[in-house]
């Protein structure tokens, strides 16, 4: 069995596709919060038809640069099998 990403799935030869993906990233508050606060944002993916859309969700999230943001969401493109 070859499990792969719901854009690369072939019926005809037998594949598994993963079809939605989705994952919670946790972190410590920041410094305007107390302290047993943890922030949390959470991406999500899944196929619709025609291709997969991210999904971003969080109540409270902060980052100390753009690149910090970068990071997170080639991370979940790596996790969930998102190929460009």
């Amino acid at each position: 069995m070859e499990i792969v990403p719901f854009e690369e799935m072939s019926y005809e030869n037998g594949q598994v596709a993963v079809d939605e993906v989705s994952i919670s990233y946790v972190q410590n508050s920041d410094c305007t919060e107390s302290n047993d606060e943890v922030q949390e944002i959470k991406l999500s993916a899944r196929n619709n038809g025609v291709g997969r859309f991210v999904n971003i969700k969080t109540d409270n999230w902060s980052i100390d640069s753009p690149n910090d943001l970068v990071k997170l969401v080639n991370d979940f493109k790596d996790r969930a099998g998102i190929k460009e």
